[in-house]
């Protein structure tokens, strides 16, 4: 007696186990490149990752258009590397057996672009991970079984449900309330790979496993996606590398008192990786020590197009606006330093100088203050508050007891050494009716800076004040 035959279904076909090779290429690809970035300096050096491709949205948008592609095949140190290729592994073992190399590579690649747009889009920081591709899988899995459950096997049907579902919401809660977890990217490899998966079909639902096992011209998509992107970041790197070795060469002219040929260098560091921050902050520092106050403030301005948060740089363009002689402007580029880093000693102090020369002298009263709070043995802003107190335009705004108090710290923190100090000692004693004792202190700045004709004028001052 014959027994009956029962055609395997698509699902029952699918249990014979098969080497995913697209996720093992992948796989592959993550490692090799991690091992290129830690030969480089290390995957956890921000200027590495920038070199290889890390999502970064200013860049992005001044045209570096491979940082949508190479971020998912980045990591930030082998527990971030080793974690992801574990879920890519275990994720893509589930799914391309059932939609083949080919779809399960676009299906990838495109959830990782996906998930790099969002972030960039959203995001200020710089982020490297595969993990929005990964999200983009798992969204391809729940569509895959809502879908099309008669492609997925028996004993894989909870995965591709409640499983998957679970693990989804657990880690983008997980993304949520972590630090440092770029969840935009995971929200936007999520996102896309809901969509594609509900667009594109796995290829073993209407023909079988047969279907897999072809060829698959689709994959020639995302290869070509890929291989764009690999190329134009070896460029790029090569590019920086040169640049590099340009700032380095132009730093020791500058310290060799040839600023000419440092300019030189930076130019060409600039053509060579105009996106650089780096470079535009030091050539802009050298077009402003050479008075081209317009080049240096369109540098330190690009400085700041890539690098948008940075403190640091606005207060270097707020300089710049001040030496061309437009306070208001480094003003206003200052107060928004201060709300950026209201800890920022150096800020404030540059804040408060803005302020004095806008004659604006209870702000700049009160920024110094600031300053001796964050710093108290701060000998600038010691000497600065001290000058107000004791020379201040405003009469409202003197206060020579507290103008001899702090001019003497500062002085006593330079051990004397430091003559425009010393003058606003002298300065001090004169506002408290000291006259005597003022010149006698400004003789000793002279005697520090014997050409200086402002002290020459403030001592004939203080020696032919009228006698109390």
């Amino acid at each position: 007696m014959n027994s009956p035959s029962i055609s395997p279904s698509p699902a029952d076909d699918i249990r014979r186990y098969h080497l995913p090779v697209a996720t093992c290429v992948i796989l592959g690809l993550n490692v090799v490149i991690f091992i290129l970035m830690t030969l480089s300096g290390g995957s956890q050096n921000t200027n590495v990752l920038l070199e290889f491709g890390a999502s970064y949205g200013p860049y992005f948008r001044a045209g570096e258009t491979w940082r949508v592609v190479m971020p998912m095949f980045l990591h930030i140190g082998v527990a971030h590397l080793a974690v992801n290729m574990l879920a890519l592994y275990l994720l893509g073992s589930l799914l391309e057996p059932l939609y083949g190399y080919g779809r399960f590579s676009l299906l990838y690649v495109l959830s990782g672009m996906g998930g790099s747009l969002l972030s960039m889009e959203a995001s200020s920081h710089i982020a490297a991970g595969a993990s929005g591709a990964i999200f983009g899988i798992a969204g391809a899995m729940l569509v895959t079984g809502f879908l099309h459950p008669h492609v997925v096997p028996r004993r894989w049907k909870s995965i591709f449900g409640v499983g998957i579902l679970l693990a989804i919401a657990i880690n983008l809660i997980f993304g949520r309330v972590v630090p440092h977890i770029d969840n935009w990217a995971h929200l936007g490899g999520l996102i896309t790979g809901l969509a594609l998966a509900w667009l594109i079909p796995p290829a073993a639902a209407n023909e079988g496993q047969a279907a897999v096992r072809h060829a698959q011209p689709i994959v020639i998509l995302p290869a070509i996606l890929v291989a764009l992107a690999i190329v134009a970041t070896a460029n790029h790197y090569l590019k920086t590398r040169e640049a590099a070795q340009l700032i380095t060469d132009s730093a020791r002219l500058t310290a060799d008192h040839q600023p000419d040929r440092a300019i030189t260098l930076l130019e060409e560091a600039r053509r060579l990786d105009p996106n650089n921050a780096a470079v535009r902050e030091q050539l802009g520092a050298l077009y402003l020590q050479a008075k081209r106050y317009p080049q240096a403030i369109r540098e330190f301005q690009q400085a700041l197009r890539f690098s948008p948060f940075s403190g640091a740089d606005m207060i270097r363009l707020a300089t710049a606006y001040e030496e061309s002689g437009d306070l208001a402007k480094a003003r206003e580029l200052l107060e928004e330093a201060v709300r950026k880093m209201p800890n920022d000693v150096s800020a404030q102090e540059e804040l408060a100088e803005v302020c004095t020369g806008l004659k604006l002298f209870p702000e700049a009263i009160r920024r110094y203050q600031r300053v001796l709070q964050l710093a108290p043995n701060s000998p600038l802003a010691l000497n600065n508050l001290a000058w107000l107190y004791a020379t201040c335009p405003d009469a409202h705004y003197r206060n020579p007891s507290a103008a001899l108090q702090t001019a003497l710290r500062a002085v006593q923190l330079t051990a004397w050494k430091q003559p425009d100090f010393v003058d606003t000692l002298a300065a001090a004693l004169y506002a408290n009716g000291k006259a005597g004792l003022a010149a006698q202190v400004e003789t000793k700045a002279l005697q520090l800076d014997p050409k200086n004709q402002i002290f020459q004028d403030n001592l004939s001052r203080y020696r032919h004040a009228p006698k109390p």
